[in-house]
């Protein structure tokens, strides 16, 4: 949203404010742009544009889960859910959108979730081999971040073959 300051003089100055919602968007780039009109000949339309960083108000790391190996093994990840600075919440609510190859576990750190953050522990539930996809999704309190998604990639193998030798 900008504002009208209306005409401006010719060779007089004004202000334009602009005003954009970053709500959602905290730790992605920030790229907008718009268009003043003038009643100059020569240059009737001029675009301008804002571009910076929007402030993150979490951080999540690593930002997916990677499960590799034999389906015999246990196949666990975790990963930490940090509040930034100022900008404490609560989780409410953790969801996988399918669920049926993977199990997980949301743990607080300290004694002040809202502050230290947690940890989320997901591991492969799947008993044969084969590759999936997921995505667990965390809902929290924070009105700048109410949604939090976390992308789930697995590949599960076979077990060796019993009574298979290795040879050199």
């Amino acid at each position: 949203m900008a504002s009208n300051p209306g005409q401006i003089p010719a060779g007089g100055k004004e202000s334009i404010s602009v005003k954009v919602s970053t709500r959602n968007r905290g730790g992605a780039k920030l790229h907008k742009g718009f268009t003043v009109y003038t009643n100059d000949p020569q240059r009737p339309e001029v675009r301008l544009q804002v571009i910076g960083q929007v402030n993150a108000y979490l951080k999540v790391a690593p930002n997916y889960i990677r499960l590799m190996g034999r389906w015999d093994q246990r196949l666990s990840q975790t990963v930490k859910i940090t509040p930034l600075e100022g900008h404490p919440f609560t989780i409410k609510e953790v969801k996988a959108q399918q669920g049926q190859n993977l199990r997980y576990e949301l743990k607080p750190l300290g004694n002040n979730p809202g502050k230290n953050g947690y940890e989320l522990v997901v591991e492969n539930t799947m008993k044969k081999a084969g590759n999936y996809r997921d995505l667990i999704t965390i809902q929290t309190d924070s009105k700048e971040k109410p949604l939090v998604t976390i992308p789930v990639y697995a590949r599960i193998q076979k077990t060796p073959q019993q009574g298979q030798q290795k040879t050199n």
